[in-house]
């Protein structure tokens, strides 16, 4: 008996040590190494999708990363508590585009933290040509779990796995409507999210420190 309890002391602080150690190694590591230079290629629906960071620039008066996509420029901004990207929206009327939506949402709350959620809602009504376009933007997540991710790039362990919501609403029809979840791993950033029922996996990278 005596035995038996002094085994289970030791599993305990051994699984107490690691659980530690692996909090540590979390809170220490970088899942969004938005540095000039690195890049990230998936396997996106049968086709290959390339992201890269260009360079650090400023956009409308803010200081924020400019990314390439598919050659489509993104712009984010990253503090260390947050990071938001720059949404631009228009209509078109009679062959000129009419903006009605410019601003930054919050995409992700720093540090990731298991459990953790938030939420950000962009409304605002604007008149284009007599026409009155009426819009609401919505970004929800939530950290939903922690778990090693296999892809194609490799596997990868301590991913915080994330559940996603995005849905833009014009005078009340829903116009874009995203649902599903993201997987980022320590020291390279997105591996692996499922949308809508379609996946997109990291097939290749290079990330500096």
């Amino acid at each position: 008996m005596k035995k038996s309890y002094f085994f289970f002391i030791i599993l305990t602080l051994t699984i107490s040590c690691n659980n530690s150690d692996w909090l540590l190694y979390r809170a220490g590591s970088d899942y969004f190494p938005l540095k000039t230079g690195n890049w990230w290629q998936y396997s996106q629906y049968g086709q290959i999708e390339q992201v890269e960071v260009k360079a650090e620039t400023v956009v409308y008066g803010t200081e924020c990363i400019h990314l390439l996509r598919n050659y489509a420029d993104e712009f984010w901004k990253k503090t260390d508590n947050e990071i938001r990207k720059l949404y631009i929206r228009t209509v078109n009327i009679g062959g000129t585009d009419f903006e009605i939506e410019k601003n930054w949402l919050l995409q992700y709350r720093l540090p990731l933290v298991l459990g953790a959620q938030w939420a950000e809602i962009f409304t605002d009504t604007v008149l284009v040509m007599g026409d009155t376009f009426r819009i609401s933007h919505t970004v929800r997540r939530m950290v939903s779990e922690i778990c090693d991710v296999n892809v194609l790039a490799g596997t990868f362990q301590q991913c915080y796995r994330l559940d996603y919501l995005e849905q833009v609403k014009i005078n009340d029809s829903l116009v874009e409507d995203y649902a599903g979840y993201e997987w980022y791993a320590p020291q390279v950033g997105l591996v692996k999210k499922v949308i809508n029922n379609r996946e997109t996996l990291l097939m290749d990278y290079s990330v500096k420190q």
